[in-house]
């Protein structure tokens, strides 16, 4: 349990491992609010009742076009944690090709209770680039359609298949599953307003 990570060797600033280890990360940094904080705090707390062991094995590294671009696929985020546990004959076979793909794209440690997977996944999902990019943007409510078109100007768009209406929709069902202290969806006039809590 070492509280922080230092690397003690004397390289060049040019040397290339050392860059992309720079923008790797660069690329996972936040900015963190009260409400991440508390997040975290939640997450730390759940992963203190479990008995696991650490597997240290290498993580597969993902390209950095992939991280910039992902967005969950899995249409019911409910069924993530199923797939996590291997209960795959609960899910339909596209499910479990979609849910192994964002299961890839979120490095979840293994062994995790139901409570504290969902903690850790909301904590990663806000690591996401595209998804810290609609943090932002519904501090101040949005309709449906505007978030939509958010993700169309995002590079999640450039993904094959990409469909803003469907992407928004799964999104903001992760967000709501994952983050329910975070956000929150109203419906007046059959129209849907999606927005952080205590912006």
């Amino acid at each position: 349990h070492h509280s922080n990570f230092e690397l003690m060797v004397q390289l060049p600033a040019n040397f290339p491992e050392i860059q992309e280890f720079e923008t790797h990360l660069w690329h996972n940094t936040i900015q963190v609010d009260f409400q991440i904080y508390q997040q975290y705090l939640e997450c730390v707390n759940q992963l203190k009742s479990q008995d696991f062991s650490l597997n240290l094995s290498p993580v597969q590294k993902q390209e950095v076009s992939s991280y910039e671009e992902w967005i969950p696929n899995l249409r019911n985020p409910e069924d993530l944690y199923l797939a996590y546990t291997e209960q795959w004959d609960k899910l339909t076979y596209g499910a479990r090709e979609l849910a192994a793909y964002d299961l890839q794209a979120l490095p979840v440690i293994p062994d995790l209770e139901q409570t504290a997977f969902n903690a850790y996944v909301g904590i990663l999902l806000l690591q996401k680039p595209v998804i810290q990019k609609v943090d932002q943007w519904v501090k101040t409510p949005h309709r449906f359609g505007a978030i939509r078109d958010l993700l169309a100007s995002l590079p999640c768009a450039v993904t094959p298949n990409f469909n803003a209406e469907r992407a928004w929709q799964t999104l903001m069902r992760w967000l709501l599953y994952f983050l329910p202290s975070r956000y929150a969806l109203s419906v007046p006039n059959h129209s849907e307003i999606f927005y952080r809590i205590n912006s």
